[in-house]
């Protein structure tokens, strides 16, 4: 979920058509590695589910024609042919985002054509969805700089500037239901002389996503104003990390790179040990922004499958605004999210509801104990451990209101569902008496097995039972999969944490 980045603040594969555009790395030499030209297409893919077959996926082309242009066309084509009336779903919901934002609202120039080529009938139908009957091939725009300007909350909106663009899968991306389980091709068309960049492929080739959630899940970004620096650090032969920089004010480009290398590492180590990361790949997505208005709020994050991405203000490239520690805080914890909930995850979370926010009663697991992985895999010691929870969890708790602390934590879980952001007091207390109760089963796990097991060993073993279950975990499951691990029952300890504060 976007968390701010300090304490209380608020705010695959497509047959060949043309040659890649230039992918650049600024290294700290400043070292560029120009790949593959061409005036106007950049095909990239991800390939650990090998070459995708046109008969089976869905092929969608994202284009942006001309730079300063305030919208992007999106273009689908279904694989065969089908009697089938279909209908368009924009989404309306993030994942993880505990919230709603009006992306269709930002959609026009729907059109429709039979597998002939033929131009059919589009409606709008109820919600975010049009009908556009037996349709092969869909297009639409989206207007990118309208969405900016009514989404007030940066991190959840694509935006556009003279050298630079930025889309949020999510905010561009429709599908035709029934069809989001099947493999995604995505073609890029950029202007002539643009790099472009996705978080599916970091490396550059042909882009594959392998259904539409892992489509809308990552982040295309265009333009000359893109700095791209592949991240050197002990566990990139393992999980290649690309840094992807944006920033309307001077930055710090190394310190940037040494704490998105030095977060990935801590919590490749707290989830994995020596064993390689569950993704391919790792993009951590940073812009510093000037706001566009005193209403719009900077500084939150939101990560996703095989990335995390941050909108943050640009006053924070300063370091005097932005400390180290909690810029390093931000990116790991965020980074931690890869694990906890996006292969890892409680009721609710998947398959998800794109048309509005799903009612999920674990975000403070979800939210608290990615947080407290964060902080156990950074803390240089038991005193730092200690102050970072006072800072991050205990402060909130003695701050929060009694309406809130009276709420058992499953039904502000669901209340934060919605209104996670919209009023951070929920969100605030949600992660951190979920955070608390991690740390009170770490404590005792330590205690009881003398230094030999502790929470991570648990959420290892959870995550890897997430991995060859493929669903959901129950809440009452969770001290059963812990004993399992650790021979340690917590029981007591989440039934304390369930219950109301007062």
């Amino acid at each position: 979920m976007r968390h701010p980045n300090r304490d209380g603040r608020s705010r695959q594969r497509m047959p060949s058509v043309g040659f890649a555009l230039p992918l650049r790395y600024h290294g700290p030499s400043a070292m560029r590695a120009l790949l593959l030209l061409s005036p106007l297409i950049c095909l990239l893919a991800i390939t650990r589910a090998g070459p995708s077959d046109p008969r089976l996926s869905v092929r969608y082309r994202l284009i942006y024609f001309a730079p300063r242009s305030a919208s992007v066309h999106v273009r689908i084509d279904l694989p065969g042919s089908t009697a089938v009336p279909r209908t368009l779903l924009i989404p309306r919901a993030v994942p993880m985002g505990y919230s709603e934002e009006p992306y269709d609202q930002f959609v026009s120039n729907v059109a429709a054509f039979d597998a002939t080529g033929k131009p059919l009938a589009v409606t709008r139908a109820e919600g975010p969805r049009w009908r556009v009957g037996t349709a092969a091939r869909v297009e639409y725009d989206v207007d990118l700089a309208r969405m900016e300007q009514a989404i007030q909350s940066a991190t959840d909106t694509s935006r556009v500037r003279a050298n630079y663009v930025s889309l949020l899968g999510y905010s561009v991306f429709g599908f035709l239901e029934g069809t989001e389980d099947l493999p995604v091709d995505l073609a890029v068309e950029a202007p002539s002389g643009w790099s472009a960049f996705s978080t599916l492929a970091p490396a550059g080739g042909a882009l594959r996503a392998e259904n539409f959630y892992a489509l809308a899940d990552s982040q295309t970004i265009l333009g000359p104003g893109l700095r791209l620096v592949h991240v050197h650090y002990p566990r990139e032969s393992d999980t290649p990390l690309t840094l992807a920089l944006y920033s309307e004010a001077p930055i710090d480009q190394t310190r940037l790179e040494r704490f998105a290398g030095q977060a990935m590492v801590a919590m490749a180590e707290y989830f994995d040990g020596p064993r390689p990361a569950p993704f391919p790949h790792f993009t951590v997505f940073l812009e510093f922004l000037k706001p566009l208005s005193e209403h719009h709020s900077y500084g939150f994050g939101m990560e996703h499958l095989e990335s995390f991405h941050a909108a943050m203000d640009a006053a924070d490239a300063d370091p005097a605004s932005l400390s180290d520690a909690r810029l390093r805080y931000h990116i790991a914890h965020h980074i931690a999210h890869a694990w906890i909930p996006k292969r890892c995850y409680g009721e609710g979370y998947f398959p998800f509801t794109w048309d509005r926010a799903p009612r999920i009663d674990t975000i403070w697991f979800s939210e608290g104990f990615a947080q407290y992985a964060a902080i156990a895999a950074l803390a240089p010691d038991q005193g730092q451990r200690e102050e970072m929870l006072d800072r991050r969890f205990r402060s909130v708790l003695r701050e929060s209101p009694p309406d809130l602390r009276r709420m058992p934590l499953r039904e502000l879980s669901l209340l934060a569902s919605t209104q996670y952001a919209a009023d951070f007091r929920i969100g605030r207390l949600t992660f951190s008496r979920g955070g608390l109760m991690a740390a009170d089963m770490d404590d005792r796990i330590r205690a009881e097995t003398h230094g030999e097991k502790s929470l991570r060993d648990a959420l290892r073993q959870l995550i890897a039972w997430s991995a060859q279950n493929r669903r959901a975990f129950r809440i009452e499951d969770l001290p059963v999969r812990f004993r399992e691990a650790t021979g340690v029952d917590t029981r007591d300890i989440l039934d304390r944490w369930l219950a109301p504060l007062d």
